[in-house]
């Protein structure tokens, strides 16, 4: 599936012009990922919306709150980075879940920089005060992408892509869920 995905992406990075976000110099896809005819899409898309399901109950068990029945949302598209390109810092605050998949983590040279490519997540809280001994900070942190990793987090995390730096292509999607 994860070739599949990078072939049809990385050939219309090449001839269907980029939707411009976030994303400084990489390609981005139009939005209509899930309702694509391709059977890879649709799977994947599956996966993913299940991943943010289970993901969704897990948080709702361990708060002990009620778990709601609700009807998972979904939008996904693509990114195809090459040499040089990256992700300003933006969130997702209009979905419940975001992720990124990356279906070619591509050929990083982490030996040049280790942060080449790298999601980047920033903890939105300005100026947050810890508490001495009670570490109640999200913290900032770091990802290393990796072929076939799946990433699902908080759509208002703030998170941004270090330049990637390689020869080949990096191919990654993107989902928002929302829960109604």
């Amino acid at each position: 599936m994860n070739k599949e995905i990078t072939d049809i992406l990385v050939a219309e990075s090449k001839s269907i012009p980029s939707v411009a976000v976030s994303n400084v110099g990489s390609w981005h896809s139009r939005y209509d990922l899930m309702t694509r005819p391709e059977a890879c899409f649709r799977k994947l898309g599956d996966l993913i919306v299940e991943s943010a399901r289970a993901t969704y109950l897990a948080v709702a068990k361990n708060t002990g709150g009620r778990v709601p029945q609700a009807t998972a949302k979904a939008e996904m598209w693509a990114m195809v980075m090459r040499n040089g390109h990256y992700t300003i810092p933006h969130s997702h605050a209009a979905s419940h879940w975001a992720s990124v998949y990356y279906a070619d983590a591509g050929d990083a040279d982490e030996t040049a920089d280790s942060r080449s490519g790298a999601i980047a997540f920033v903890d939105p809280r300005l100026g947050f005060q810890p508490i001495p001994g009670l570490d109640l900070a999200l913290g900032n942190f770091e990802v290393n992408a990796r072929t076939g990793q799946l990433l699902v987090f908080p759509g208002w995390l703030t998170h941004f892509v270090h330049p990637y730096l390689g020869k080949r292509p990096r191919v990654s999607l993107a989902c928002n869920v929302t829960f109604v």
